[in-house]
């Protein structure tokens, strides 16, 4: 009876344990794929102890099991308090060498900043540096505290965002707290709490480093009807829409259709790499195990919409201009002046440097 009250106790100690981890974790998913594994090995040393050091029996067995999972739980809540503390009092360093602004760019994020931390802390980047993100960041893509979770981390940052519109977020004028401001020679949208973070307002002109760069955000999700089937975020105006395309179109105008550089989420029509399209990926698939592809019921059927591609196309071919970056499609590639760009993080107005090669 006291060995069965005792195991009863401890089991309620370890549930709460996991219930303060899980509350104080701000990376819930990956802490608990750790509570299992923790819980897993702890459980199997304990049991190996109870057996080669007592008296065998289930009972003892299984009250040092309880016991080894409760220490490897409230070891994992120790680390997490004093990470927490830790970080909350470290200051954010914001110096400056007095030399000018330095840009990189890199592509689609969602929501997943850890590459952008290390790069700011081997770069030893400042406040005044910008990093383009060429959409998809997932700043606004839960619309709640998960959110304000990200956007909190991200201010710590020893650099500025310049972040594009994407098609799995919601645009910033769609949200209340967004207000507007100057950056660049062009305007911005921007939230007071989060100074550091900037989406950029299609078909604005943008100088970096004396060159001017056109924006233009959004694109077609070719799993929409996936998410509305599984009431994942959605927003109807993830493309641009007509008036958006006027005003790019009579901002190239004005200036002869010449521009330095172009910024959009997706790419002209011309470059799509069909190599990254799930359909592709899923019909290779098919070919290498078609018994097992034959009986899956998950095959993906893409809903494809290319007008926003296909004006961009239009836009290139009579666009002179030196360089086009762009994202989406979750790839690192060049094809003649068109740079498609996911993992990689470089100088804006460079090759490659050698830092991605390190990380």
């Amino acid at each position: 009876m006291e060995h069965t009250v005792g195991i009863l106790l401890l089991l309620i100690i370890t549930a709460m344990t996991i219930a303060a981890s899980s509350v104080i974790s701000t990376e819930k998913m990956k802490f608990k794929k750790h509570t299992v594994y923790y819980s897993f090995t702890a459980g199997l040393l304990s049991a190996a102890i109870s057996f080669l050091t007592t008296d065998f029996s289930l009972v003892l067995c299984l009250k040092w099991v309880v016991i080894g999972i409760l220490f490897a739980n409230a070891f994992q809540l120790f680390y997490l308090v004093v990470k927490r503390v830790y970080e909350s009092k470290k200051p954010i360093c914001y110096y400056d060498d007095g030399t000018p602004a330095k840009y990189y760019i890199t592509g689609d994020k969602h929501r997943n900043f850890k590459k952008v931390i290390r790069f700011c802390q081997d770069m030893n980047t400042r406040r005044k540096d910008v990093l383009i993100v060429l959409g998809d960041s997932g700043f606004n893509y839960y619309e709640d505290e998960r959110d304000d979770k990200l956007k909190a981390e991200a201010a710590k940052l020893n650099i500025t965002l310049f972040c594009l519109h994407g098609n799995k977020e919601n645009r910033p004028q769609n949200i209340g707290t967004y207000g507007i401001r100057n950056f660049c020679g062009g305007k911005v949208y921007y939230e007071p709490k989060y100074p550091n973070i900037y989406f950029a307002i299609d078909g604005e002109i943008y100088n970096f480093e004396n060159h001017e760069y056109l924006v233009v955000g959004g694109a077609h999700s070719v799993d929409k009807q996936t998410c509305l089937e599984k009431k994942l975020p959605y927003w109807e105006d993830e493309m641009p829409n007509d008036e958006t395309k006027q005003k790019v179109e009579a901002k190239l105008k004005s200036c002869q259709y010449k521009i330095y550089g172009m910024l959009t989420h997706t790419c002209p029509i011309a470059y799509l790499p069909t190599e990254m399209f799930m359909s592709t990926r899923q019909n290779a698939r098919i070919k290498r195990k078609p018994r097992v592809m034959k009986k899956s019921k998950k095959l993906f059927k893409p809903d494809i919409d290319r007008s926003t591609e296909e004006w961009l196309g239009e836009i290139e071919g009579k666009l002179d201009y030196s360089v086009w970056f762009c994202g989406h499609y979750h790839i690192d590639k060049e094809i003649d002046r068109i740079h498609m760009m996911c993992q990689n993080i470089q100088p804006l107005h460079m090759h490659e440097v050698n830092y991605n090669d390190r990380v």
